[in-house]
């Protein structure tokens, strides 16, 4: 694996890569542009192709070919090795992927649910019931082309019999919960006189169905169980149709439903998707957090719903994205809003969404009073774990309410004092943090090296001189700083008795420590490409005279004189550099 990812790196360009989708120009040795991954107004992205790196000195994105891949194209790292794999001619081993039966297995399976779909399809262009029911939730023909509509009918096993007619073993099939089993043998249709949604992954892959019961009957929605294909904690209902408009905007809208979505999207709110009534899981946090930066959350407007969105909240706000929940008028879901208020209706519910500090606040005081006793008990808790900058508007609006005082400014000061005597008994849970906080919290930062210490580093980029760096580096002597001596040990660690000395662009991604990788690459791309032969000298006898003074003095550090050599190094850059010219 490790020999096929370095043979796609020395075959593909990291700057023809990263250009199909950034204007580069080039400055010096490397190439600029504006940063794909944030709202970059002035050229922040650099592109170094000596090292195969990418990195934006604004927002902190970073990484090679694979990383760009994952990133643009929002796939793991193994469909991101297939597709530059494919453009760099290499062929991949069998070590780790699918047998030829396996293979066999999964094609099959996926030709049982397109079969399942046009059939769904056929069995909706053909039945007066389905059509109607349509027709009175104002799905017209774009809504049912877009969507994929279809319809089950009440005839116990007639998908089975066309699945077993084109050949498909029926065990299989059952294993794709398209029908089941009864206790003398027999196979009958999983989903009968139902309204039949579609469910497509991320990357467009039908890997489900969902079904809404057409009339009376329990249960009114019958939704896929985990399958071979699909897993439901991983997918949202609707994110293929949405993705390009929620790469665009960076916010997605997350509903309940079917309904519900398909109801956003006719009001024009095209960035829609759902959990499918339930619980949201980790995964399906991780792909939103893939795409956007935003998410508002349109739940049903009852109790259960009410009670789903503040905890969907809360996960979101764990997980670095920014939160507003919409609140829809009372016994209101976004099909009805739609159908009563028209898309002005839906839109005007997303653009008044509610913090969620703002949202609890609003729950509790609807549910209880603001002169009672328990308001007070429960709101006090709520305001401590919030973000800070979010408790100040909600104390001012609720202080003209505190029961033991009605001058505002001291009922204001009384509550303040509430939230700090419970916070400095219970660490207070810090929800909805600043994303960008949140971000540069996780960042390495540059490590604060010696001059000296920066030119070991930077010299191993450079393959002249690499092998007389890292002889250097495997003397701790030579490292006159905390952070330059376990850089060095963690290298030395990672790289063994050899180092590779190759092309950095091979080497330095598959250090497997991200602090030291990223110290490293921000070295190479800091690097005033500037070591020559002249700087190595220099070096080793500074070098020298530290380690003979330390061996005579029995000193722990020395830094005397490293600043003055690496102002000396900065001094020498232009003179260096018309002797290269």
């Amino acid at each position: 694996m490790a020999d096929e990812r370095d043979e796609i790196r020395r075959r593909v360009d990291i700057v023809e890569l990263v250009g199909q989708f950034v204007n580069l120009k080039r400055t010096g040795k490397s190439y600029t542009g504006l940063c794909p991954f944030h709202n970059d107004k002035r050229p922040s992205f650099t592109v170094n192709p000596d090292i195969g790196l990418y990195k934006c000195w604004s927002c902190g994105a970073s990484g090679d070919i694979f990383n760009w891949v994952m990133e643009t194209q929002k796939v793991d790292f193994r469909e991101a090795l297939e597709i530059l794999a494919k453009e760099a001619g290499v062929m991949l081993s069998s070590r780790g992927a699918p047998s030829k039966e396996q293979n066999d297995l999964a094609d099959r399976q996926r030709n049982a649910m397109d079969s399942a779909l046009a059939f769904f399809k056929e069995q909706f262009a053909s039945s007066p019931i389905a059509k109607d029911y349509a027709a009175n939730r104002s799905m017209d023909q774009e809504v049912l082309q877009t969507w994929e509509i279809g319809y089950g009918p009440d005839l116990g096993d007639a998908l089975a019999r066309v699945l077993q007619k084109q050949k498909f073993s029926l065990a299989e099939c059952k294993d794709l919960f398209l029908v089941d089993q009864d206790a003398g043998g027999g196979f009958y249709d999983r989903f009968r006189s139902r309204l039949i949604f579609p469910i497509r992954d991320e990357r467009g892959r039908l890997v489900a169905f969902g079904g809404r019961i057409i009339g009376d009957g329990i249960p009114k929605y019958i939704n896929s169980s985990d399958t071979p294909l699909y897993r439901k904690s991983r997918v949202l209902y609707g994110f293929y149709q949405s993705r390009d408009a929620i790469s665009k905007d960076r916010h997605a809208v997350l509903t309940e439903g079917y309904m519900d979505t398909i109801a956003c999207h006719r009001a024009g709110v095209g960035v829609a998707v759902a959990n499918l009534g339930t619980a949201l899981a980790e995964e399906q946090i991780q792909l939103l957090r893939r795409w956007c930066d935003r998410v508002t959350i349109l739940y049903d407007s009852d109790a259960a719903g009410q009670k789903a969105a503040d905890r969907s909240a809360a996960l979101l706000e764990e997980a670095g994205i920014q939160v507003r929940i919409a609140v829809l008028p009372d016994g209101e879901d976004p099909d009805t809003v739609l159908q009563k208020s028209g898309p002005a209706g839906v839109q005007r519910g997303i653009e008044q969404a509610m913090t969620p500090i703002e949202f609890r606040v609003t729950m509790l005081a609807d549910k209880l009073s603001l002169e009672s006793d328990q308001f007070w008990q429960e709101i006090i808790p709520v305001l401590a774990n919030a973000n800070p900058l979010d408790i100040e508007p909600q104390i001012l609006k609720i202080a003209q309410k505190y029961p033991h005082s009605r001058d505002k400014e001291k009922a204001a000061i009384a509550i303040r004092q509430l939230i700090k005597d419970y916070q400095s008994g219970k660490q207070a849970l810090s929800t909805g943090q600043d994303n960008n906080k949140a971000i540069n919290a996780s960042r390495p930062r540059i490590p604060k090296l010696a001059g000296t210490e920066k030119v070991l580093f930077m010299a191993l980029f450079d393959q002249a001189f690499a092998q007389q760096a890292w002889k250097l580096i495997q003397d701790d002597d030579n490292f006159s700083t905390t952070v330059g001596l376990k850089m060095a040990k963690a290298l030395r660690e990672e790289m063994g008795e050899e180092f590779p000395f190759t092309e950095s662009n091979i080497w330095l991604p598959d250090i497997e420590s991200e602090p030291l990788r990223r110290a490293l690459s921000d070295l190479a791309f800091n690097s005033f490409e500037i070591i020559n032969t002249h700087v190595m000298v220099a070096l080793e006898n500074k070098l020298e005279g530290i380690r003979a003074r330390r061996q005579k003095e029995r000193l722990e550090k020395d830094d005397s004189n490293l600043s003055d050599f690496w102002s000396e190094f900065k001094k020498n850059k232009k003179i260096i550099e018309r002797e290269r010219s």
